[in-house]
């Protein structure tokens, strides 16, 4: 035996079956795949983070370990979502922040909840902390199937249930009774990821002093524009929390990362004017795409629109032809084969658009 095959062996046979996910690069299309904030940061931000950690700006010691606590960050999120900040735990991204609620809540022998179609990066962190999936297809791949989500938390393995609202990748936004109803009556670990809440205006944040089981997970990658510097939160009840806290790295959100989410909610007026844009353009383009034939478009509260041609794959390779990236889904449960685009700066979504006609009517659909 050699020494791979060895080291092979050493590893619990779940990860081998694990693919790592692949974030490929095409140079010179329009990104439309990430649902990214297609806007530069607001006038004077990056002027104010660069000049606090560049030469003769505040100045800080990148050779010292950040503030484990994340303080100052806190306290600004404690003003923004109008909560504690022992009601806040920072993560290095949303994807941290779910792995580590699977290792405080999850684990061998307990198993996660989701209701498929929805954010891929659930599944793959149950599998890595060794947590089962039961899942519960949301009716017509849109809503929640309440009756059966309940019915299956009635399983005593069942200890968090991840409902993510709006819902990545359909854009459905779901009911605040539907969801609040889940975590009374099923006692279980409810985490409700609001990653887009900024563009759908509407979240449970405010009920987390009535349930002391209720996690809201939010994010800076999205209308905040922060994706590339990897920072998200969660909002619970500070006992909650305190139990997250005891398995959270000890310095997982850096410096840089925390003094940018400082910056930026002293900028919401700009973020806003920007979210106020991107709700606009997102109406307009669902508008526009959904009178075209054969595509099947549907409602979102997000900043991305999922929609089905006849022929995904040729929409997709016909779109990267004409220089548009967008998110191909491919076979995604309940709905079947579909694609995922993100609303980019008005004249980005204008050429996108004019893009879709020209393959609508060239006959790509089959």
């Amino acid at each position: 035996m050699n020494i791979t095959e060895r080291v092979d062996q050493l590893v619990r046979p779940d990860i081998l079956t694990l693919k790592p996910y692949v974030s490929k690069i095409y140079p010179n299309v329009v990104k439309l795949d990430a649902n990214e904030n297609p806007f530069a940061w607001p006038t004077g931000m990056k002027e104010e983070l660069f000049g606090w950690s560049g030469e003769g700006g505040q100045g800080f010691e990148f050779n010292r370990y950040p503030d484990g606590e994340a303080r100052a960050l806190k306290q600004a999120l404690s003003q923004y979502t109008e909560t504690a900040e022992d009601n806040l735990l920072t993560g290095n991204g949303s994807d941290e922040l779910i792995q580590l609620l699977l290792s405080v809540f999850g684990g061998p022998k307990r198993t996660l909840l989701i209701h498929p179609p929805t954010f891929v990066m659930y599944e793959a962190a149950a599998r890595v902390t060794g947590t089962e999936v039961e899942r519960v297809p949301l009716l017509g791949g849109v809503n929640l199937d309440v009756e059966e989500m309940l019915r299956a938390s009635e399983n005593p393995a069942v200890s968090v249930i991840i409902l993510c609202s709006p819902n990545n990748p359909t854009g459905s936004l779901f009911a605040q009774e539907d969801i609040l109803r889940i975590v009374r009556e099923s006692g279980k670990i409810v985490v409700v990821d609001e990653a887009y809440a900024e563009f759908s205006e509407a979240s449970v944040k405010r009920e987390i002093n009535r349930y002391p089981n209720l996690l809201v997970m939010r994010t800076f990658s999205k209308a905040f524009g922060l994706a590339g510097l990897r920072l998200g939160y969660l909002i619970g009840q500070a006992g909650t929390i305190s139990l997250l806290n005891r398995a959270r790295q000890p310095f997982n959100v850096n410096a840089f990362s925390q003094k940018a989410g400082v910056v930026a909610l002293r900028y919401l007026e700009g973020y806003r004017e920007q979210i106020r844009i991107i709700q606009a353009e997102t109406k307009k383009m669902a508008s526009d795409l959904g009178k075209l034939p054969g595509l099947r478009v549907f409602p979102t509260a997000a900043n991305f629109i999922l929609f089905q041609p006849e022929d995904a794959d040729a929409w997709a390779e016909a779109l990267l032809a004409k220089g548009f990236l967008v998110r191909n889904l491919g076979e995604i449960p309940v709905l079947g084969k579909s694609l995922r685009v993100s609303v980019g700066k008005p004249e980005e979504n204008r050429a996108f658009l004019k893009a879709v006609r020209e393959i609508a009517g060239g006959g790509v659909q089959a």
